[in-house]
């Protein structure tokens, strides 16, 4: 089909006609999703309140890989339930997954360091 298009000054618009006996149609046709595609999840910044390990695995007694500092914002992809822990006086068994290239790999941290609620304001569970 060839399409012709007006605009229209007055109203700033253009109008997309059909030649030919055929049906008008917009130039922009709605996109849809292939079926079984999945949206990538956004990190969720988090802020931390007071120094922690970042640990390899969702404990204390993993591996340190890192630490976060107070005052500082990081990367967190997602939350999950690990080793139950009382940190500052609180106690909790959720960590968050921080998104971390350096100085090593993603790691975990217990939401208690994180501003925020129960889950440091991270609302995806991993």
């Amino acid at each position: 089909m060839r399409k012709i298009s007006i605009t229209l000054s007055a109203l700033g618009t253009a109008v997309v006609l059909g030649v030919a006996g055929t049906t008008a149609q917009a130039d922009a046709a709605p996109q849809t999703k292939p079926a079984g595609a999945t949206e990538k999840i956004q990190n969720t910044q988090v802020h931390a309140w007071t120094g922690a390990n970042v640990h390899s695995e969702p404990n204390s007694y993993s591996e340190v890989i890192s630490s976060v500092a107070n005052g500082y914002t990081y990367d967190a992809i997602c939350w999950t339930y690990g080793e139950l822990i009382t940190f500052h006086g609180v106690t909790s068994n959720k960590w968050v997954l921080l998104d971390r290239t350096w100085p090593s790999s993603n790691g975990y941290v217990t939401a208690i360091a994180l501003s925020g609620d129960s889950t440091g304001g991270v609302p995806n569970a991993c």
